[in-house]
């Protein structure tokens, strides 16, 4: 699985560039975007503030996303209880519900910041 992660104003999620001969004659892309994932408390911090500005569908979509990305994180860290309250988050944004949304996100940072 590629581990590099890209996160500007046009795509958050993985890098799905493949590795070819380089960039061809004339193309002008220079700054690659693509890094490690953000840490799992970090992803949650952006998700709850995103959440607080969530006004068009285009934003919901990339919190919905978001919050996909954490819970699919938390999986992967093996953190089931955080996971768990992240998978109620996507329900909730699904439902439109963003204040539900937002207690669970509060639940997840809680599970994610207890003992271990």
């Amino acid at each position: 699985m590629n581990r590099k992660w890209v996160d500007n104003e046009v795509y958050f999620g993985p890098d799905r560039r493949k590795g070819g001969l380089g960039k061809r004659w004339g193309d002008r892309r220079s700054y690659n975007d693509a890094a490690e994932p953000p840490p799992l408390g970090a992803v949650m911090r952006r998700l709850r503030v995103q959440l607080n500005s969530t006004f068009t569908a285009d934003d919901r979509r990339r919190v919905y996303e978001l919050a996909r990305f954490a819970a699919s994180e938390a999986e992967r860290q093996h953190l089931t209880t955080c996971a768990d309250h992240l998978r109620n988050v996507l329900t909730s944004i699904a439902a439109g519900d963003f204040t539900a949304a937002d207690s669970s996100v509060l639940q997840a940072q809680a599970a994610f910041n207890g003992p271990r």
